[in-house]
């Protein structure tokens, strides 16, 4: 298993757990948890502080946090995950490992596809298979990664939850900018739709990273959603 390092801030009953998208780190949650921790006791992880020697799967992921919240001492735990940190916070919920869930931004469900994806997906298939140039595919990000990790993300954007939600039956806050591309609208309101006790907040004029682009704003939801 990769590294994965973590911080608590604050004391209190209530746990807010906060989790980060791919290739981020817990340093983007850090200034709301230190908004929060006088009535709260805040963990946030850090994924990929080294790397693996295997490709992981969310499983890994989620098992590992699992087991660093079983070291925390609480009434009630919140998991906030955003975008890759949404996957890993709904395998938690589904298996009762919190007690209420915030999805920001998140990924986990399957896209809408159009036909030109299929075409550059069967065009790259076949340039792999005849060893051609195939250079030109993939995001600039993911060709950075090392084999291990780009195994790894495959691996994570391959695995789709859209059947989990379903099972998923908490108190849940779904915060979302209009804007994103990444993690689009239409998820968001499939998580509303599909979680049933769920509520949507949409931040106008804001992208994938809406919990920064209106800070306060979430800070608000936030504690608001959390409770006394």
């Amino acid at each position: 298993m990769c590294s994965i390092n973590y911080k608590v801030f604050g004391t209190g009953d209530k746990l807010i757990v906060f989790l980060h998208g791919f290739g981020g780190g817990f340093e983007s949650f850090a200034e709301v948890a230190q908004m929060l921790d006088d009535r709260y006791k805040c963990l946030l992880i850090s994924f990929f502080e080294s790397e693996p020697e295997k490709p992981l799967t969310i499983f890994d992921y989620y098992e590992y946090v699992r087991q660093v919240i079983k070291m925390q001492t609480a009434n009630e735990i919140i998991v906030v995950g955003h975008s890759f940190g949404g996957r890993v916070a709904i395998k938690l919920a589904v298996n009762n490992c919190c007690d209420k869930l915030v999805l920001v931004d998140s990924a986990g469900l399957k896209p809408k596809r159009g036909i030109k994806y299929y075409i550059k997906v069967y065009t790259y298939k076949i340039k792999k298979k005849l060893k051609l140039n195939i250079e030109k595919y993939g995001s600039q990000d993911y060709k950075t990664l090392s084999p291990v990790m780009k195994q790894t993300f495959i691996n994570i954007v391959n695995h789709y939850q859209n059947k989990e939600i379903t099972k998923i039956n908490i108190p849940t806050l779904i915060f979302w900018g209009s804007e994103d591309k990444e993690t689009p609208l239409e998820f968001a309101k499939t998580f509303n739709k599909k979680i049933k006790d769920s509520r949507l907040v949409v931040i106008e004029n804001c992208g994938h990273f809406s919990y920064l682009q209106s800070k306060d704003t979430f800070y608000n939801c936030l504690r608001s959603f959390c409770g006394k």
